[in-house]
């Protein structure tokens, strides 16, 4: 789930995780939207961004857990403090990102993907053809 921000945040929040295995569930620019999609999942991760305005944050965290005990919160945050950092612990936050952040610092908060990785066909052999008017003996 990736809840707040704006939709051109969201949009390439979605493509970092969707190339990286991760199966986006929803998405939403307002957390009310997204509680039911929460009770329908398993093993649920939701992106949170701390600027999301409706609802706040710190009134979001406590109902996504309670929509889904199993719900994993990562917050989006563009400072941290220590406030901030006891706040989100407080709530049960699993993790939190800085914006701008490096693609492996949001996939470790995130964890591993669910979805199986399929496997990479191996490329058949196919040995080079002749050159043209070369020899072939």
């Amino acid at each position: 789930m990736i809840v707040g921000g704006t939709e051109e945040a969201q949009l390439i929040l979605r493509g970092l995780l969707r190339l990286h295995q991760h199966r986006i569930v929803g998405t939403g620019l307002q957390g009310a939207a997204v509680l039911e999609t929460l009770r329908q999942t398993t093993d649920p991760v939701c992106l949170l961004d701390v600027e999301t305005k409706e609802p706040v944050w710190t009134d979001f965290v406590p109902a996504c857990r309670r929509a889904n005990p199993a719900t994993r919160v990562v917050l989006l945050t563009p400072s941290r403090s220590a406030r901030l950092d006891s706040q989100a612990r407080s709530l049960g936050v699993a993790a939190l990102v800085r914006r701008p952040f490096a693609i492996q610092e949001l996939l470790s908060a995130v964890g591993p993907s669910s979805a199986p990785v399929p496997p990479t066909p191996a490329a058949p052999f196919d040995p080079p053809s002749p050159a043209e008017g070369e020899r072939t003996d």
